[in-house]
């Protein structure tokens, strides 16, 4: 039975959410008086268990609000809290994720059943509903706005309902490049703010023309699809609705799209189980997708994807993906992904990253990254990063791993190398009892930092010079004072470049600093010393001569299988130097 479609009240019918995330719903009963943004989500965070995530460098919380609400929903709130802000906001279960600069996620009212109204994609958004455009109330000139033209058209016939929709997009295209290419050098002359504001206008104005075109195409192919199945089109409780339109199904099967049990139009189901022989494409999945080499989603996945080689989601992940080589999620992740080789997770996530190779985060991360070779985020990881080589931009928690790279970080970094641009890093030229000067090199922070050290001692007839590697930690003890504990493995070398035989020395030291200016303290203190040496000297015996005899408070020989023996001496010493 062919029906005649009306494409303006159809893009005005999915356009409006039909169903809303329940976290949104909750009733709120709160007060804020004079605290930021960020105190306030917090209160909001302790008292019904709503976690937010979001990005610092990407979202300010520093504006104070004040206002009290009792008994409305949580969306009424953030609306409300997020008022005249560039923040907006998706629910992904029980976590509302924050971002920045997309002009899209208010939290309306439920659509009702209205026939009788026309769609206007009316780009001219004002700061009561968290604008587009926010125009300077210092200034006189009035903010240059661009509207984009709705579509607006009438066919029975769904080929040529595309053919119309493909020509009015090209056309609204052509003429909003032409409007603003028109106002642009006028508007540069009057107000730099205004320029600005014409250039977001421009860009907000392509979107939703861009938004609408693929709302109404989908929409095209969906009427075509109820065509066939005259019973769902008067009840539409069957069909779920987000952004856009997707077809509720059971199942899918796909050899290799566009193989599959929904042809070219798999794109527009939302699955609960889809199951690929080789690679499968779906417009979302709900529960369960396997696929023999790939699995390709649109939209969202709630549940498990494996896949033998790759999984890839157009948007957020809710749920668990494995896969042989990589998994890729283009928004946010909530549960964890386990590869062979290499995960990415574009928006905040939420779990674990587990790989053979490499993880990749942008946003925040609440959980762990554990991965072979390198761990990368380029956000704030709230838990830890484990891997030989990890990197992030803040880190609230510990980074363990060979090198440790952070700008940031509140916690411990155990590694070989241990790098933070706000952390602690000195170097230090001593004296000691041993080696007459001395250069140390200390990286990490002040609770656990890494020490790289070469020593020299020479006169007219021999030479020696030490290297070595140890760990730290710092604590104030005044405002200008410091104590410091040092461990330090040094390998001793005799008038040589190096010497083979076994050669080292174990030192602990306590150091007391004293800061003298912003950037230089002086330090001294008592070390403790013990050698284990098979070095022969010039005197015929073993031990090396750096030590010095008189400072000696207990001598042993270690005695071992092959019938050699290793001395060991133990012996108090002293440091002192400067602090850079």
């Amino acid at each position: 039975m062919r029906q005649k479609i009306h494409l303006t009240l159809l893009f005005l019918f999915i356009s409006t959410h039909a169903i809303f995330a329940q976290v949104l719903d909750k009733k709120v009963t709160i007060q804020f008086q004079n605290i930021s943004i960020e105190q306030a989500l917090k209160q909001i965070k302790n008292t019904y268990g709503v976690n937010f995530s979001y990005s610092p460098d990407q979202v300010d919380l520093s504006r104070h609000v004040t206002f009290y609400v009792k008994n409305e929903s949580l969306g009424y709130v953030l609306n409300k809290l997020f008022k005249s802000t560039p923040i907006v906001y998706r629910a992904v279960g029980n976590q509302i994720v924050l971002k920045r600069n997309k002009a899209e996620h208010h939290y309306p009212a439920p659509p009702k059943n209205n026939t009788s109204v026309k769609t206007n994609t009316n780009l001219e958004t004002t700061p009561e509903t968290n604008t587009i455009i926010e125009s300077d109330k210092d200034s006189l000139i009035p903010p240059v706005i661009l509207i984009a033209k709705p579509f607006e058209f009438i066919s029975t016939d769904t080929v040529q309902a595309i053919k119309l929709l493909d020509n009015s997009y090209s056309k609204g295209l052509i003429d909003l490049n032409s409007t603003y290419v028109q106002k642009k050098d006028s508007v540069a002359i009057q107000s730099f703010l205004n320029n600005t504001q014409l250039k977001k206008s421009y860009k907000a104005s392509k979107l939703a023309l861009e938004k609408e075109y693929k709302q109404l195409r989908d929409s095209i192919m969906i009427a075509k699809q109820l065509e066939r199945r005259p019973k769902k089109i008067t009840d539409t409780s069957n069909i779920q609705y987000s952004e856009d339109l997707l077809i509720q199904d059971d199942f899918q099967f796909t050899g290799i799209y566009p193989l599959a049990s929904h042809g070219l139009t798999s794109g527009l189901y939302r699955n609960e189980y889809s199951l690929n022989g080789l690679i499968g494409y779906n417009g979302a999945v709900s529960k369960f997708e396997y696929g023999g080499v790939a699995n390709i989603v649109r939209r969202e996945v709630h549940g498990v994807q494996m896949a033998g080689i790759t999984n890839i989601v157009g948007e957020y992940v809710r749920g668990a993906q494995f896969a042989g080589i990589a998994n890729i999620t283009n928004q946010e992740l909530i549960g964890g992904q386990f590869a062979g080789l290499v995960n990415v997770a574009n928006g905040a996530a939420s779990g674990v990253q587990v790989s053979g190779a490499v993880n990749v985060g942008t946003e925040q991360l609440d959980g762990l990254q554990l991965a072979c070779i390198v761990n990368q985020h380029n956000g704030v990881v709230n838990g830890g990063q484990i891997g030989l080589v990890n990197h992030a931009h803040k880190v609230n928690g510990f980074q363990f791993g060979l090198i440790n790279i952070c700008d940031t970080i509140h916690g411990v970094p155990f590694g070989i190398l241990s790098i933070a641009k706000n952390g602690y890093a000195k170097i230090e030229a001593y004296y000691s009892e041993t080696t007459r000067a001395n250069i140390a090199i200390k990286s990490g922070v002040k609770g656990l930092y890494n020490i790289f050290e070469f020593g020299v001692n020479f006169n007219s007839v021999s030479y020696r010079w030490t290297f070595g590697y140890g760990l730290g930690t710092t604590s104030q003890m005044s405002k200008n004072s410091t104590i410091s504990f040092d461990l330090v493995a040094l390998h001793i070398n005799e008038n040589e470049a190096f010497t083979n035989r076994m050669n080292e020395q174990l030192q602990l030291r306590i150091m007391l600093g004293l800061q003298i200016s912003k950037r230089v303290s002086l330090f001294a203190g008592p070390t403790f010393n013990t050698s284990f040496s098979k070095y022969i000297n010039s005197s015929g015996v073993k031990g090396s001569k750096i030590i010095p005899n008189k400072a000696i408070v207990y001598q042993n020989t270690i005695k071992i299988s092959n019938g050699d023996n290793i001395y060991n001496p133990y012996w108090l010493g002293f440091n002192a130097g400067i602090r850079f």
